[in-house]
């Protein structure tokens, strides 16, 4: 267990920030935690990044990884995120400066490869999600405070003033004082919860609630027209909307992507809030909604 021992300096200084390198890391202990079957939701995406996977990937990343001795990432030298580096080959290329040895090179190599195979395709998708998360956040950190914002927190993340507990895979006790903390999302702390520490800065990564639909944002095909089940069970305009709600949006955003009138959406969102397949929430004026659990299972039963 992590925790976090915050004086009000420190908590009027909290921020979000994204990492691709994070979430790649993220990813190859997902790999390297479970050699078998992966958990639900990484299972099928393990599944198919295993699939073929170059031996050099496995021998040069996975494997040590799950060793854990010498560690593949030696304290300090992952980098902490920043917008100045927010394209992996940027943190790559910090990564490279601190890396004390060697093998930094052949390292920033093999992750850029193994980012090309197993994360690349996907991360479109993920990082709109990813943003929207930030954004979501930002929103209540805005509107309702710090506090609030730590309060909601998904990923076994709990706030209880002074202190924001987290697991973590060792007992860690911080007094964060007069420091920027920096929260990072991703949608691969199932796999592991980084932490980073430097002079006036603190750095937690937590569970985005995109985690919750990761095999949405992973899929990488859609049932065609003349085979859409999830059309067929809620009809075209529901389906249309279920699709679009892979992120928080309002109903004017989700009109706008799909081209329909507001109204419409409107209707389609108020049958799927009162089924139990889409949620909503109030930030300042603006109403979003997102896929709930039981939208999330559908669309994993159906296969999509």
């Amino acid at each position: 267990m992590i925790r976090l021992r915050m004086d009000d300096d420190s908590l009027g200084r909290v921020r979000l920030a994204l990492s691709p390198l994070w979430e790649t890391i993220g990813s190859l202990a997902i790999l390297a935690r479970y050699p078998g079957e992966a958990p639900s939701p990484y299972s099928r995406w393990a599944r198919a990044v295993r699939g073929g996977m170059p031996r050099e990937l496995v021998k040069g990343l996975v494997e040590p990884l799950r060793r854990a001795d010498p560690p593949l990432f030696p304290p300090g030298s992952v980098p902490l995120p920043s917008p100045d580096r927010g394209t992996l080959a940027a943190e790559l290329e910090e990564l490279r400066r601190r890396y004390e040895g060697h093998g930094a090179d052949e390292l920033c190599t093999l992750l850029e490869r193994y980012w090309d195979w197993a994360i690349a395709p996907h991360w479109a998708r993920m990082r709109a999600s990813l943003e929207e998360e930030a954004l979501f956040r930002g929103r209540t950190l805005v509107v309702s405070g710090p506090e609030a914002m730590l309060e909601e927190l998904d990923g076994r993340v709990l706030w209880s003033r002074p202190v924001l507990t987290a697991p973590f895979h060792c007992d860690l006790d911080v007094s964060v004082t007069r420091s920027q903390l920096l929260l990072v999302p991703t949608v691969f702390a199932g796999g592991v919860r980084l932490f980073q520490r430097e002079p006036g800065v603190v750095a937690l990564s937590y569970q985005a609630r995109a985690t919750g639909f990761f095999q949405v944002l992973t899929a990488s095909e859609r049932v065609s027209r003349t085979g859409d089940r999830l059309a067929i069970l809620l009809g075209s305009g529901r389906a249309q909307v279920v699709r679009a709600l892979e992120v928080p949006q309002t109903t004017t955003a989700v009109a706008a992507s799909l081209g329909m009138a507001k109204s419409t959406v409107s209707q389609h969102l108020t049958v799927l809030s009162a089924s139990g397949l889409v949620w909503k929430q109030r930030l300042g004026g603006r109403v979003f909604y997102q896929l709930d659990r039981g939208g999330v299972a559908l669309l994993e039963r159906l296969g999509l």
